[in-house]
C-alpha cells in the first residue's frame, strides 16, 4: 500500500521504557493512538524517540508494532516516517532498508556526527551521502538538519538546494535549525521557479518545520507542517492551530484564537527545547502515567526540575484541556 506523505503534523514520538528498560509496549500504543486518532502522522526513533539508544532490531519491532496498531485502529492511511540515520552511508542504507521491510513510509536522515569536522570541510561529502542513500533507499526521504543533536554541522539552503536537484527520492526536509525561516523562503522559491522539482516526485517536495514554535510565520511562507514535539502534550490543540492556518478567511474571533492558540504553544515550545527527551518523559508521565525514565546513561529529570517545567507548561496543559 503507497501512503502519501502530506503537508500537517508530525509528531516525533518518545520510546517508553519499562523499569528494566526495555520497550513499553502498552505505553507506546496509548499514546501512539492519543495523537494519530487526532491526524497526526507518527515518527519513530527520531532524536526524541532516543534512536542512539535502540538497536537496529528495536527500531524494526517498533515499526512494525506501530503498523499494525494503527491498521487495527482503522487507521491505514496514516503513514509512518522512520528515523535512519547511520554513523556511515552504508549503516544508514541497511536501515533504510529494515525500516522499509517493516513497514515505514518514509525515512529521517540527520547527519552523522562523528566525523563531523572532516564532512564540514568539504561539502560535496554531505550532497553525496545524500544522494547515495536515496538512490539506495527503498522508500522516500526526509533531509533532517539539526545541528545541536548533529555536532554543529548545519546545511546551508545552497547545500539542500543541490541535494534537491540531484536527489529525486528525497521527499523533504526537516529544519530545526537557526535561520530556518530564511531557510524555508530560498527553498520555497526555488521550488516554485523549478517545477522539475515536484513533477520528479510522486508527491510535492514537502518544507518542514522542526518548531511548533513559529508555526504561523513557516506557513505563511511557503511551509507545509511541522514536526515538533509539542504535540505529544497537546495534540488537540496543535490540531487546531493547523486548521486555523490552513481554513483561507478567518472571522476576528478566529484570527483571535489563532493567535492565542500561537502564542501559548510557542512559550511552551521555549521551554521544551532545553528540556529535551527527559524534560518531555516527565511531563508525559505526570499527565498519562508513562515511564519516565529514558534509556540509560539519560537518568530521569530530578522532581524539582520536572516541577519547574509542568509550571512552564502550565497555559499549555490547560489549553489542551479546553479542547481536549
Amino acid at each position: 500500500m503507497v501512503r502519501n506523505l502530506k503537508p500537517g503534523l508530525y509528531g516525533p514520538l518518545p520510546t517508553f521504557f519499562t523499569d528494566d528498560q526495555e520497550i513499553d509496549y502498552d505505553s507506546y500504543k496509548k499514546h501512539l493512538l492519543n495523537l494519530a486518532t487526532k491526524g497526526i502522522s507518527p515518527v519513530c526513533a527520531g532524536s526524541l524517540g532516543e534512536a542512539v539508544h535502540l538497536s537496529p532490531n528495536e527500531r524494526v519491532e517498533l515499526i512494525r508494532f506501530i503498523r499494525t496498531v494503527l491498521d487495527e485502529a482503522e487507521l491505514a492511511d496514516t503513514p509512518i516516517v522512520a528515523g535512519v540515520g547511520g554513523s556511515s552511508t552504508r549503516e544508514t542504507i541497511q536501515l533504510a532498508m529494515a525500516a522499509a521491510d517493516a513497514g515505514a513510509d518514509a525515512g529521517l536522515v540527520i547527519l552523522p556526527a562523528y566525523y563531523a569536522a572532516s564532512l564540514n570541510a568539504d561539502q560535496e561529502q554531505v550532497i553525496q551521502y545524500y544522494i547515495d542513500i536515496c538512490e539506495s533507499s527503498p522508500i522516500p526521504l526526509f533531509l533532517y538538519n539539526f545541528p545541536a543533536n548533529s555536532a554543529d554541522q548545519d546545511m546551508s539552503s545552497e547545500v539542500i538546494e543541490s541535494i534537491i536537484r540531484r536527489a529525486t527520492n528525497l521527499c523533504g526536509v526537516k529544519l530545526t535549525c537557526g535561520g530556518s525561516i530564511g531557510k524555508l523562503v530560498r527553498l520555497s522559491s526555488t521550488i516554485r521557479s523549478e517545477p522539475e522539482i515536484n513533477s520528479s516526485r510522486p508527491y510535492p517536495f514537502l518544507l518542514l518545520d522542526g518548531l511548533i514554535a513559529d508555526l504561523t510565520p513557516w506557513t505563511m511562507c511557503g511551509g507545509h507542517g511541522t514536526v515538533s514535539g509539542i504535540p505529544n502534550f497537546a495534540p488537540s490543540s496543535s490540531t487546531r492551530l493547523w486548521a486555523l492556518l490552513n481554513k483561507g478567511k478567518l472571522s476576528a474571533d478566529e484570527k483571535r484564537e489563532t493567535e492565542r492558540i500561537q502564542a501559548i504553544l510557542s512559550k511552551a515550545d521555549v521551554a521544551a527545547v532545553p528540556a529535551g527527551v527527559r524534560g518531555m518523559k516527565y511531563v508525559l508521565g505526570e499527565l498519562h502515567g508513562y515511564g519516565k525514565a529514558p534509556r540509560r546513561p539519560l537518568l530521569p529529570l530530578k522532581k524539582e526540575e520536572g516541577s519547574k517545567l509542568l509550571t512552564l507548561f502550565g497555559d499549555m496543559i490547560a489549553l489542551e484541556k479546553e479542547y481536549a
